[in-house]
């Protein structure tokens, strides 16, 4: 009698395969050089995922497939309008991968007001930089933060005039 389906077969040598960066469509793109400081905050990222308690989402970017391209999720104290907790998905390259930890990292334990003050450069830094191609990442994470207060304020009421008034950076988001 043949094995059945249901019966767990180990691989003799198991194989790593690398496939190309979701925004990479030419060889020729110079994308190189991700930093060592990016690079090892991806290797060892610990905020993927939706944090127990999650009440606020945002969803930026999107791959050449229409996929989102990053999705942050935060735990916020209703009471003190702190971010307590941070998480992520990407569906993406390194760098987004990196940024998005990052980012997370960054807006753990901060009110809406000091979130918001995070910048671009602030990623930047934090990463170690990106290559030119990726630069986009940093846009991302900025966007998402500022996104993801939004959703948090949006589920209260309508909040929208002062919103916008408050953050005007953010001029394609929408309430629906």
């Amino acid at each position: 009698m043949s094995e059945g389906r249901d019966i767990y077969h180990e691989p003799k040598q198991k194989v790593l395969l690398r496939t190309a960066d979701v925004y990479q469509t030419e060889v020729d793109d110079e994308v190189a050089g991700y930093s060592d400081k990016l690079l090892a905050i991806v290797a060892d990222y610990h905020n993927g995922g939706r944090p127990e308690g999650m009440n606020a989402q945002a969803m930026v970017g999107k791959s050449k497939r229409g996929e989102v391209a990053f999705r942050l999720f935060g735990r916020i104290n209703p009471e003190t309008r702190v971010i307590e907790a941070a998480g992520f998905k990407t569906r993406g390259c390194l760098a987004m991968t990196g940024c998005a930890s990052a980012t997370c990292s960054m807006i753990e334990g901060r009110t809406f007001d000091e979130a918001l003050a995070l910048t671009i450069e602030d990623v930047r830094e934090a990463v170690g930089g990106v290559p030119a191609g990726k630069a986009n990442t940093l846009t991302f994470s900025v966007e998402a933060v500022r996104a993801l207060i939004g959703d948090f304020l949006a589920r209260e009421g309508p909040v929208w005039p002062s919103w916008t008034r408050r953050c005007p950076a953010t001029p394609t988001a929408s309430l629906v």
